[in-house]
């Protein structure tokens, strides 16, 4: 086990910390027990002690589980990123090379623009850092901002740029929704260019599940005219819901990014979607807590590189916030606490 210091002179183990995580993550005391395969008697003396390291309660105890208190999710943060460090520190003086090492977690919302950076980040990071691991995950806004919170996300594009505590999000561009459909819904003639919400609402529509940035936008423009979507499906892969539309089971709401990616892309009718709630905030999330690793802050600049390079390329609407690069002032200024 590894010390870690803390005022007052008292010193961590990463034993402690390894426990405290597990039961957090698990929810429950007999379950990280035997995920960590040790006693629970011993387990809980863990915890007891590093209460008693930061004189003050870290976990709420109930009939439906375990939960952090205030404090604990403050530890819990902190000890992923100590985690985190040993691990690349472990690798880096196993493989005894200078280059960094080290794994570096991304979260790219799915069915937006943000996951087109997923293939030019893989590429980038393989060519100039071969031994830095990147895991990408494409889960919904909520649950990208619930792993950037505890810990064990270093960065994520996504919708949204609401003030939450412990994150620091930096507005990339605004994305307008567009609704996609096959030309087959269209016998007599093509219509406009723009779809009112009121016609959105009369669609048979294949959306994302309901926790979903783009999905709460849709119910959002419709309720905005006293309607409700029409939802057949609930469909969270792009692959899927490609296949669907081609199909004829339903019409789509994505950005035009992610339209113009579809392989049926002749066989499609896209029309921006005429509301004034018809677009979200994309931005780039990391800790507020926090400093990158070395590895992490490697990566955090490529994806800068490539945001500002693709990004003001995409066909938007005017008036869309589109990124520039360079200037003390712009959203992409790095990180607090750089490494």
């Amino acid at each position: 086990m590894l010390p870690v210091w803390i005022s007052g002179g008292a010193v961590l183990d990463t034993k402690r910390l390894e426990a405290f995580t597990k039961v957090v993550d698990l929810g429950s005391m007999t379950s990280a027990a035997k995920v960590l395969n040790v006693a629970q008697p011993a387990l809980s003396q863990h915890i007891a002690s590093l209460e008693a390291d930061f004189k003050c309660k870290l976990l709420d105890r109930s009939a439906r589980g375990v939960k952090p208190t205030e404090a604990g999710r403050i530890l819990y943060r902190y000890a992923k990123s100590i985690q985190r460090q040993i691990e690349e520190a472990r690798r880096t003086i196993l493989d005894n090379k200078p280059e960094l090492t080290g794994n570096v977690t991304i979260g790219l919302a799915p069915l937006s623009s943000a996951a087109l950076l997923a293939t030019p980040l893989l590429m980038q990071v393989r060519e100039r850092y071969p031994g830095i691991v990147p895991h990408i995950y494409d889960s919904s806004g909520i649950m990208l901002s619930e792993m950037m919170l505890k810990g064990s996300m270093d960065m994520a594009v996504l919708y949204g740029d609401r003030p939450v505590t412990g994150l620091d999000y930096k507005p990339l561009m605004r994305e307008y929704f567009y609704l996609v459909a096959p030309r087959s819904m269209y016998p007599e003639q093509m219509p406009p260019e723009e779809v009112s919400a009121e016609e959105v609402a009369q669609f048979d529509l294949l959306l994302p599940y309901r926790e979903s940035f783009l999905r709460q936008t849709v119910e959002r423009v419709c309720a905005e005219v006293g309607l409700r979507p029409r939802i057949v499906a609930e469909i969270h892969s792009q692959s899927t819901l490609s296949s669907a539309i081609a199909a004829g089971v339903g019409a789509a709401v994505l950005p035009i990014s992610i339209a113009k990616a579809l392989p049926n892309l002749d066989e499609l009718c896209i029309r921006r979607i005429n509301a004034p709630s018809a677009s979200q905030q994309m931005s780039l999330c990391i800790s507020d807590n926090v400093a990158l690793s070395d590895a992490a802050f490697a990566v955090y600049k490529i994806l800068l590189e490539i945001i500002v390079k693709n990004w003001g390329q995409f066909d938007c609407p005017p008036g869309s916030a589109a990124i520039a690069a360079g200037g003390a002032t712009s959203p992409l200024d790095g990180p607090k606490d750089e490494p």
